[in-house]
């Protein structure tokens, strides 16, 4: 069963980790800057990841996501 819909748009979540001083981020870095806990967080990154507007790569055990060129346009262009 889904849980509610996150109020942070894409374009938010895509900011988020733009913003921060190092290139990446995983779902713990961005999860204190959503209305959602982290588990909800992580799958709205993998969906970003879907959408192609994410990278992902796996170090040790934890999933660390960056802005992929699909996601820097998205950015530029300041759609949702």
């Amino acid at each position: 069963m889904p849980g509610p819909e996150a109020s942070d748009t894409d374009l938010e979540l895509l900011r988020y980790i733009a913003l921060r001083r190092e290139p990446f981020a995983t779902a713990r870095d961005i999860e204190p800057k959503t209305s959602v806990g982290y588990k909800q967080t992580r799958n709205r990154l993998d969906d970003l990841v879907e959408e192609g507007l994410l990278n992902v790569d796996m170090v040790g055990t934890t999933k660390v996501y960056w802005l992929s060129d699909a996601g820097r346009e998205r950015l530029a262009e300041g759609g949702d």
